[in-house]
């Protein structure tokens, strides 16, 4: 598969869930079946991504260099977990300071009373959306713009890029998590280690509301 209908193929499985979604949730209520329909929807369009993934054997310009062996690409997701919680940490604090953003956990509220709705929700907002948004915005945007805006160029821009779809407002926050995100996908040459960085950060966040709200 070309680079070009890898990235097209990955892009279409974004949009399908992002629209598909919002459509959803437009014509139904929150509930059993919309969040149903929602997980039917972004699970298969995880799978068709990860289809296309594994049939591309061209590299794109941060891969060429080479990839990282698996246990760096492990490692160094680990330590990325560390590096989105203190880039969130430090997003939240500047957008108090400059913009008077209020800090609020309303959005984590929001998913956690969706997954106790329906558990198998879980899969759409705990693993599919994060997995396609890091095959789309690392993996083709950035990994295509390298060549065209440099390192630093294509890590802000698709950063930006991935900021103004996250809910909430965030915008500067999500930013710097996506600079975070785009480091660790150039060191490794792995998306896998962007992967289990905003994974491992997501789970975290939620498992740490949870402790403090039981």
């Amino acid at each position: 598969m070309s680079l070009q209908k890898h990235g097209l193929s990955i892009i279409g499985a974004y949009l399908v869930v992002l629209i598909g979604n919002l459509l959803i949730f437009q014509i139904l209520p929150v509930g059993r079946l919309s969040l149903g329909l929602a997980t039917v929807i972004s699970v298969l369009a995880m799978i068709a991504a990860g289809f296309s993934e594994r049939q591309l054997v061209i590299a794109n310009a941060i891969e060429e260099p080479g990839v990282a062996a698996p246990q760096q690409r492990v490692f160094w997701g680990l330590i990325g977990i560390v590096g989105v919680l203190v880039a969130q940490l430090v997003g939240s604090w500047l957008e108090t300071f400059l913009f008077k953003i209020p800090q609020t956990s309303s959005l984590i509220h929001q998913q956690l009373s969706s997954m106790a709705t329906n558990p198998w929700y879980f899969l759409v907002i705990g693993l599919a959306i994060p997995v396609l948004e890091e095959l789309t915005y690392r993996k083709v945007l950035f990994g295509n713009l390298v060549n065209v805006t440099g390192i630093f160029g294509g890590a802000l821009i698709t950063s930006l890029l991935f900021a103004l779809t996250q809910p909430g407002g965030h915008w500067l926050s999500a930013t710097l998590v996506g600079l975070v995100l785009a480091y660790d996908y150039r060191h490794t040459g792995a998306v896998s280690t962007a992967i289990i960085a905003r994974l491992g950060s997501l789970w975290v966040v939620w498992l740490y509301y949870l402790a403090h709200t039981l």
